[in-house]
């Protein structure tokens, strides 16, 4: 499966300019499917290196999904693209059914009526993905989404992302947009990109 790595790069001017704003930096990752999450928050260095393999993991979770919630998964599954994931009334994923949805696609059905979410029988769905940021290995949710109980919810990762800094502390919080100033990064032919914090514009240019 392929590999991916972005490297960031900052001076000392652009982490002190973070740092007395109590700022972070905050990668987004493209997702068909659900709320975007803040995927990735971490407090840089001078030079700082992010890669990730494109696999996922299915989850469920009884946090609601709106804006500013940090996703608590209760349950996940290691996903094989093309296959559908049913919550099951333990709260578990039975195992996948393949060929279920598009090649690129994941499904999850929430088959467990006992879950609920403000007293409604839902789950907050989506997918997990793990990554290695300057040696330090997280894993967290990519995408976020109510399930209602004997509904499906479909999600169709993008290998695009979206770099930019915010006042977030953690891995997976549910984000209503991404900061008009974010710079979007797009992993087509080349698996590695650079980008550069400007600390005179305040944002991330490619490098």
């Amino acid at each position: 499966m392929p590999n991916y790595t972005l490297n960031i790069a900052f001076d000392q001017a652009g982490l002190q300019a973070l740092s007395q704003a109590g700022q972070s930096v905050t990668i987004a990752k493209q997702s068909a499917g659900g709320l975007q999450t803040a995927w990735i928050t971490f407090q840089p260095q001078l030079n700082n290196v992010v890669s990730w393999t494109e696999q996922y993991s299915v989850y469920a979770s009884t946090t609601n999904a709106q804006a500013g919630a940090q996703i608590i998964t209760s349950s996940q599954a290691t996903a094989i693209a093309g296959s559908s994931y049913n919550l099951n009334t333990a709260g578990y994923f039975d195992a996948g059914v393949p060929g279920s949805v598009g090649t690129t696609q994941y499904e999850i059905n929430n088959g467990d009526p006992n879950l609920k979410i403000n007293n409604v029988a839902m789950v907050t769905g989506g997918l997990v993905q793990g990554a290695t940021v300057n040696g330090a290995a997280l894993s967290a949710p990519i995408c976020a989404v109510g399930i209602l109980f004997n509904q499906q919810a479909i999600f169709t990762p993008i290998e695009t992302i979206q770099i930019y800094t915010s006042s977030y502390s953690n891995n997976g919080i549910v984000i209503s947009q991404v900061a008009g100033n974010a710079l979007t990064v797009t992993y087509t032919t080349n698996s590695t990109a650079s980008v550069a914090y400007n600390d005179q514009n305040n944002q991330f240019i490619m490098s």
